[in-house]
């Protein structure tokens, strides 16, 4: 008989973005379960740059202070033309979440940091060495038989998995038990191949590139890093430069078609490719792997109870890097929705706004990658020299060079469709700007102490009032206030304002500070809990 766990939510897949998820889901007070296949996180170097808005979500678990350390922040990027000419700088513009930009981490270290939370977390089982089997739909729950190899085990930080000899990806050892989840739903972010996603029938749209490239993580690395990726757009064999802290460094080659990528991969090949931009012989070869990247997106996000997330609803080629920063958004979006649906916070529809908002943003990153990509793969002559002469010809038309080097092209969520409302009427013109956005996160003065903004937000829904004077009222879910001085003056332009904030740190809507109660109640029929917005919670679990 199969051993049973009934819990509000089960995560499959402990990738970056079901650990986030599972982590979130926790800390608003689910019982949530966790299952992966492997023994341990993962210890591959696959994901490489996180924006500002991934960082602020680490923040908001609490692993900023170790994983800051472990990266190269604030990073740009360097693109290289025919020739080896530099044609175009371009740097993320001023940030605006609290955190820079770009830049660059370590995705093992972050998988363990992030497996590390989750150990620390009460309600949170973690089900390691266990693979999903069968998936059964019910009107209020899901059944996902699953089993593990193997004696129970809550996995171990593959990060650190080097010090132990322990191998992540090694299979697990040992006989077979049946287990039965029982949830209210499933989160499934278990990657490109995802189980849950062939199970349930859901479809991808897209494409697959036909180069191929070779990827080579490094060690040992000496000298210290320049803080930008640098992008060789020669015309003859396009690279890929990443740098790291710690003396990582990561480069990619596009391979052609004649060769062959075993043989592409063997250390005499990847030191003839490497040796033409450092010395290789001080260096430690981590990894080498050949890829081939995939342009798709699911046919939908929801099937039932059960939704994608991260890969398993989205695969981009890492040219803008935007693959592991589109699933961090997916986690943050999708769990406060669950948890309010489970705490009787909100109405069973708003589940259906996770598709409607990230599945656009999701695709729109899958278009810019392949864009991006266009430009660094193509090696026809002709095409090569016209773009390099289009690049550089934008520096004579000063706002076209400032969208391409402040790295405007990549476009940050704005949502217009969802849990959000248009700014209702009377809103200044310059201050509607806000509405389905991520909240700016500047510093501010609270009680003669500079804090950062996210530092004063409560749990759930907030709201912050811009008063004259540069003075912001924030208001909590429960009706507890605190005024702030916004020293850098980012919320200037919305004086007389109130701003509607979700617990993503999005804002739902903004209306004239006498409006208040109308702006909520135009959100009230979704978020149930905006109906008595300012009292104590009273939620009851469903």
């Amino acid at each position: 008989m199969a051993q049973s766990h009934e819990i509000d939510v089960l995560v499959i897949g402990s990738g970056p973005t079901g650990l986030t998820a599972a982590n979130l889901l926790a800390d608003a007070g689910l019982q949530v379960a966790l299952v992966e296949k492997n023994p341990g996180s993962g210890d591959e170097p696959r994901a490489i740059s996180a924006t500002d808005e991934t960082l602020r979500v680490m923040a908001h678990l609490g692993i900023m202070d170790e994983l800051g350390p472990q990266m190269l922040m604030d990073t740009g990027a360097r693109y290289f033309g025919l020739g080896g000419k530099v044609i175009a700088d371009v740097r993320p513009g001023n940030p605006r979440l609290g955190q820079p930009g770009k830049s660059q981490f370590d995705q093992p270290i972050l998988e363990g940091l992030l497996y590390e939370a989750a150990t620390l977390r009460q309600n949170l089982a973690l089900h390691y060495a266990t693979s999903a089997t069968r998936i059964e739909q019910h009107d209020d729950h899901v059944i996902v038989h699953a089993i593990r190899t193997g004696a129970a085990t809550s996995g171990f930080n593959g990060a650190k998995a080097g010090d132990t000899g322990q191998d992540p990806y090694a299979a697990a050892q040992g006989g077979e038990t049946a287990l039965e989840f029982k949830a209210k739903w499933v989160l499934a972010c278990d990657g490109g191949k995802s189980f849950t996603r062939r199970e349930l029938g859901i479809g991808l749209q897209g494409s697959t590139q036909t180069e191929r490239w070779i990827v080579v993580d490094l060690l040992d690395v000496p000298g210290n890093p320049e803080p930008f990726a640098s992008f060789h757009c020669n015309g003859q064999r396009p690279a890929v430069v990443v740098p790291g802290v710690g003396g990582r460094r990561r480069y990619e080659f596009m391979l052609f078609d004649h060769e062959d990528g075993e043989q592409m991969s063997s250390p005499a090949s990847i030191t003839k490719l490497i040796s033409g931009f450092q010395d290789t012989s001080v260096v430690t070869i981590r990894r080498a792997a050949v890829y081939t990247a995939h342009q798709r997106i699911a046919e939908r996000y929801r099937e039932g109870r059960v939704l994608l997330a991260g890969d398993a609803a989205h695969l981009m080629p890492p040219f803008a890097g935007q693959g592991l920063n589109a699933g961090i958004r997916d986690a943050a979006a999708i769990s406060w929705r669950l948890a309010a649906v489970i705490t009787g916070e909100a109405a069973e529809s708003i589940i259906d706004d996770y598709e409607s908002e990230r599945r656009p943003h999701a695709a729109e990153m899958v278009k810019l990658s392949k864009r991006i990509g266009w430009v660094v793969m193509n090696t026809n002559p002709l095409i090569t020299r016209i773009r390099d002469a289009v690049v550089i010809g934008t520096r004579i038309i000063p706002p076209l060079n400032r969208w391409l080097t402040g790295m405007r092209f990549l476009k940050q969520p704005h949502y217009t469709t969802g849990t959000v409302i248009a700014p209702l009427a009377g809103v200044p013109h310059l201050a509607q700007d806000f509405a389905g956005r991520m909240l700016p996160q500047p510093e501010v003065n609270a009680n003669g102490a500079i804090t950062k903004l996210d530092d004063l937000l409560s749990e759930g829904w907030n709201t912050i009032e811009v008063a004259a004077g540069h003075q912001l009222v924030f208001t909590s879910q429960d009706g507890s206030t605190v005024t702030a001085t916004d020293t850098s003056r980012a919320f200037d332009a919305a004086t007389g304002t109130v701003l509607l904030i979700r617990p993503d740190y999005y804002v739902a809507g903004i209306a004239p500070s006498k409006d208040r109660d109308k702006l909520l109640g135009e959100l009230s029929a979704k978020a149930t809990v905006l109906a008595g917005f300012g009292t104590a919670r009273q939620g009851t679990r469903g």
